[in-house]
């Protein structure tokens, strides 16, 4: 892909920009924590949870597709689902009340969706391990090929009728 040759040749400056942005965010999030108040009412707080929760499903059916199919996404979309499930469990916990409201996310995070995400972060790397595998054979084995090999046979000689010779037979440009 021309998008990805041009990234790796950009490699330097690509380690640059990402390295700067990692550290100008550690005191952006050291200002945010010291300064943003401890509690905030949110409008739309339902919506914001249901669509989070339509994007872990279709993060989840995507892997579940790409496991049936055996496609070679199959890492990306698991290792999606697993980082949504963290997510989820997180904010489960963390926007919780005390109380029974904390205890039921607690459980619903380390019965369901901690496991869960282990389940899709070992997917995806076992996943990634096998089509590592299977390109590493492939290209070992070079490309494959792209129609039958034809059979040999015999031959049928051409038909030579008297006179049917080239115009230049037994002559030479010499």
């Amino acid at each position: 892909m021309p998008v990805l040759k041009d990234l790796r040749g950009r490699r330097h400056w690509l380690l640059f920009v990402l390295g700067g942005i990692v550290l100008a965010l550690i005191p952006w999030t050291a200002y945010l924590s010291a300064t943003l108040p401890g509690e905030h009412v949110a409008h739309h707080w339902d919506i914001a949870w249901a669509g989070f929760d339509v994007f872990e499903v279709i993060a989840l059916a995507a892997t579940l597709i790409a496991l049936a199919r055996r496609s070679s996404r199959l890492p990306l979309f698991a290792a999606i689902a697993g980082t949504t499930l963290l997510w989820d469990a997180w904010f489960d916990v963390i926007t919780a009340n005390r109380g029974s409201e904390l205890t039921w996310a607690l459980v619903e995070a380390l019965i369901a969706e901690l496991p869960l995400a282990a389940l899709c972060f070992w997917i995806a790397y076992e996943s990634e391990e096998a089509i590592v595998s299977v390109a590493t054979q492939a290209s070992a084995a070079g490309p494959p090929p792209t129609s039958p090999r034809a059979r040999p046979g015999p031959r049928p000689e051409p038909a030579r009728t008297a006179g049917s010779e080239a115009p230049s037979a037994g002559r030479t440009l010499r």
